[in-house]
């Protein structure tokens, strides 16, 4: 099928008046580098959590299903930018390339809300497992709502912003009396607003927690680091919003009316996310491989041959890093090589405070050793 203008007279007029800039697509190395670190990440905490772990948890499924709707979600977004073939513009097109694109695009924005949703529930459920504290568990029950009422109103505002769902099939059907009395950009603004407020919610959750338990200065430090470190994930969340304010409607400063920027830095923020989430379980494999570098206190006391202070609080309504499940020893994932100042060997049925990973009794013993 023949050009845009050629289809649509009204068109035509203005192919006189505007550039005609080639396709820029610089979201194919984007989609390429991230996805390579991402998947050695996630391999690492995968090996990390049945090495020392012994078994991977609901949120490590969660992470590994997430982790596929961003690769299948960033594939789409390449296909999008190579589907206009070589021109920028949208008049230069033909009606089969703005279709493709189009519709790709449409499948990209609603399906964004469900690929960073899958992510947020990872961690989530991370922290519900994290510990039995009440104040923690309630922040992820709230939180987990307004993240799952936020991705749905993402998918159906966009799905029925027009009184035509499939508007890649009705680009150039003058006859069709298709409305929209949603405005893309505030409904994608509102959405992606709320997405940056709940991410920077997610990654402070835990942060009371982690203040509360009796820790010395280097393991709170390196707690709240190794949570904190997720805020980098909102940059990219940021970046996205600024682009979708520059780039989402036709007719940009260079002529050009590729949506790449907007779909690059969502895989950027995509990825940074997940390989955020995975840190905790990287550092328990740093500690449990080069213990030299990071096991060792302040004063170069290796932490996994005991020390001073106790690494669990047992005030009343204060956290604990403790599961409610039975026989299972369930810490957390923040920082050293757990212990307890009363004994060298933890009790079985003792959960201790393990601030990088889930260790057993049995396995402490053996690192012990």
């Amino acid at each position: 099928m023949g050009n845009i203008s050629d289809i649509a007279p009204v068109y035509a007029d203005i192919l006189t008046l505007v550039p005609h800039p080639r396709i820029r697509t610089f979201i194919i190395p984007v989609f390429a580098a991230f996805t390579a670190i991402s998947t050695i990440v996630l391999a690492l905490r995968i090996w990390s959590r049945i090495s020392i772990a012994g078994k991977l948890q609901a949120f490590d499924w969660a992470t590994l299903f997430a982790y596929m709707l961003i690769v299948a979600w960033g594939g789409l977004a390449v296909h999008e930018s190579t589907a206009v073939g070589g021109w920028g513009f949208y008049c230069d097109q033909t009606f089969d390339q703005a279709r493709a694109y189009e519709r790709a695009w449409g499948i990209l924005t609603f399906t964004y809300p469900i690929a960073v949703l899958a992510i947020k529930v990872s961690l989530l459920l991370f922290y519900h497992q994290l510990s039995a504290w009440r104040p923690l568990r309630i922040s992820v029950y709230v939180t987990g709502f307004i993240c799952f009422a936020n991705a749905m109103c993402g998918v159906f505002l966009w799905v029925y912003q027009c009184t035509t769902p499939n508007l890649w099939d009705h680009m150039v059907d003058l006859s069709n009396n298709m409305s929209c009395p949603l405005d893309q950009m505030t409904v994608l603004m509102a959405v992606g607003g709320v997405g940056i407020f709940t991410d920077v919610v997610i990654w402070l959750i835990p942060i009371p927690m982690v203040w509360q338990l009796q820790l010395n200065t280097r393991e709170r430090v390196l707690a709240v680091c190794t949570f904190g470190v997720g805020l980098v994930a909102c940059v990219g969340s940021v970046m996205r919003l600024v682009a979708i304010r520059r780039f989402l409607y036709y007719g940009n400063e260079d002529g050009n009316d590729s949506r790449d920027p907007i779909n690059a830095w969502a895989v950027v923020e995509m990825n940074l996310a997940l390989i955020c989430a995975c840190v905790p379980a990287l550092r328990a494999l740093v500690v449990k491989h080069v213990p030299r570098i990071i096991s060792r206190t302040s004063d170069g006391t290796d932490v996994s041959k005991g020390s001073k202070g106790s690494s669990s609080y047992k005030g009343h309504g204060k956290p604990s890093i403790v599961s409610e499940e039975e026989g299972n020893t369930n810490a957390s994932e923040l920082g050293d090589y757990p212990r307890n100042s009363n004994t060298e060997k933890p009790e079985p049925n003792v959960k201790v405070w393990s601030p990088i990973t889930n260790y057993k009794g049995e396995e402490y013993s053996r690192m012990q050793d």
